[in-house]
């Protein structure tokens, strides 16, 4: 008999065969929290049952939002897996961004952590859709009553009852099990459905021996938030094959971070470039050692060669360079060992492309384009999973190949060798990637264009050692106006989250166009890099 792919088949495998191993969380006081599969797989059940008691239907958009925790692990894997779609929400996005991804998707119920509260209640009058609200805890965790504009229900008392006669629903495959919403060139982000069995065969994938390489003896540490199709796709990966998955909260101090690696055996952790800096800092300076940690996955477009360096010093350790987007699921490529090295330009290969991924080079008119690692053009996929419309969006994104349709345009430009390995050299779309999240240029445009000072603008991504990319702002001011970069800078505050505002500002007498009339980007970096050297 052929049994679909779903994820509650994922979870019953875990249970089953590997129920005993821990999952373990930090708390954000620092305490340590062990559960394991087993449990999860039980608790994620009681989701199941408790969403069925609420009459939420089949297939209901259920909101999610909070820190990599073990509570919301088992919200969303519960939610999944009963057959409703599971919106991973990022804390990290502004009030105005995860308004817009609840509403497109109509969720009908918002699953939240108790230290974003105040963030709810900002934001309850501005999404009409949701019908229930639940705060992860107990009743001794609520609010005030009359602090939030709807009051919500506490999960422990809406788990409380577990029917050990209930089973998972019977599924389609091919439905939606998952959520998230990317930043997009539009400024306004774009949500990202993922179907059971496309998150089944991503985490199959991402563990083979040549992308994670994930075995039942790791303890695997993801630091990027389970609200990220990356964050949520490894936490997969553990469930299958019987790892030990560690969750921490954003944010810890580098010291704690590193000290948590070693008190509990992490063998693999992934996260970006500006984490890995911290946690290198504070074993140089510490003289602390991570014998336990053999696989250290920087996810980014751009990884510090000099950080490559320091990473390829610790004994031991075969550090890894992944790159992805949700579209197209992440990792896409990864590079390790002796192909990770600077090519004739100073750049490091973003990697090649795993099971799943196929990659092609083209040219404006849609002409592919060789293979030869000297040709640049515009970096498209497709694949068993790959996106084929974004939500709520009638136009699908997808674009011919010689004639061929359905290729997934990434918005950059590389290029491709003879054996595969793929150079990002430049984008073609308006975003910046900033500590492994996405931020659009467009929308720190139109910030910039809403003063009155300003006539023109384009945010363009700088090279940073910590972050991977910062935003540069750069504007020509109308006739006569007068507006300095830190009168300039301090107009983004609070109109956007803290890590997304431009890092610095210039103001030019004009900017470079193309030929359309288009801000010519490439050049603008040009000029820039021209001016600040």
């Amino acid at each position: 008999m052929r049994v679909s792919l779903h994820l509650s088949s994922l979870l019953r495998h875990a249970a089953r065969e590997h129920g005993r191993t821990e999952v373990v969380t930090l708390d954000g006081q620092g305490q340590l929290h062990r559960s394991n599969w087993a449990l999860l797989e039980r608790r994620a059940r009681q989701w199941g049952q408790a969403w069925e008691r609420l009459d939420l239907p089949m297939r209901a958009p259920v909101a999610l939002l909070g820190w990599n925790a073990q509570g919301l692990l088992e919200a969303v894997l519960g939610t999944a897996a009963s057959g409703r779609q599971a919106l991973t929400l990022n804390p990290r996005q502004f009030p105005e961004q995860l308004i817009w991804a609840v509403n497109q998707t109509q969720a009908q119920a918002l699953v939240f952590d108790q230290a974003l509260a105040p963030l709810i209640d900002a934001m309850q009058l501005q999404m009409p859709s949701v019908k229930h609200y639940v705060q992860l805890g107990g009743p001794d965790m609520l609010p005030e009553p009359g602090t939030l504009m709807v009051e919500p229900m506490d999960a422990e008392s809406l788990l409380g009852f577990d029917d050990p006669d209930w089973h998972w629903p019977d599924q389609v495959e091919t439905d939606t099990a998952l959520i998230s919403f990317t930043a997009a060139s539009s400024g306004w982000p774009r949500g990202v459905p993922t179907s059971h069995r496309a998150a089944v065969l991503q985490a199959m994938a991402a563990a083979l021996p040549d992308a994670y390489g994930i075995g039942y003896e790791d303890a695997v540490m993801p630091l990027l938030p389970v609200a990220h199709s990356g964050g949520w796709a490894m936490c997969l990966c553990a469930a299958m094959v019987g790892s030990r998955l560690v969750l921490v909260p954003p944010g810890l101090a580098p010291a704690t971070l590193a000290e948590t690696m070693a008190t509990l055996g992490v063998s693999l952790a992934a996260g970006p470039p500006n984490v890995w800096q911290e946690v290198m800092n504070h074993m140089d300076a510490s003289g602390l050692k991570l014998p336990a940690l053999r696989r250290a996955v920087v996810g980014s477009a751009a990884f510090p060669p000099d950080l490559l360096t320091r990473m390829r010093a610790v004994p031991g350790l075969d550090v890894m360079h992944t790159w992805g987007m949700s579209e197209i699921a992440p990792p896409a490529l990864v590079a390790r060992g002796s192909a990770l090295v600077l090519g004739p330009d100073g750049r490091l290969p973003q990697g090649r492309a795993r099971f799943g991924v196929e990659l092609a080079l083209v040219d404006d008119e849609g002409r592919s384009l060789p293979r030869d690692g000297q040709t640049e053009g515009l970096l498209v996929a497709r694949g068993p999973w790959t996106l084929d419309a974004y939500i709520g969006e009638a136009d699908s994104p997808l674009v011919s190949v010689d004639g061929v349709y359905g290729w997934f345009p990434t918005g950059d430009i590389a290029r491709i060798d003879p054996e595969g390995w793929v150079t990002i050299t430049d984008r073609r779309k308006d975003l910046i990637r900033c500590g492994g999240e996405w931020i659009s240029a467009a929308q720190l445009e139109r910030i910039a264009l809403s003063l009155p000072e300003v006539a023109e603008a384009a945010a363009i991504a700088r090279n940073d050692p910590l972050l991977g990319e910062r935003p540069l702002l750069v504007v020509v001011l109308h006739p006569g106006a007068s507006l300095s970069p830190e009168e300039l800078l301090t107009s983004f505050e609070g109109r956007v989250a803290d890590w997304q505002q431009p890092a610095s500002a210039l103001v030019f007498p004009e900017l470079p166009r193309l030929g359309n009339g288009e801000v010519d980007k490439r050049e603008l970096r040009a000029l820039v890099e021209t001016v600040l050297d």
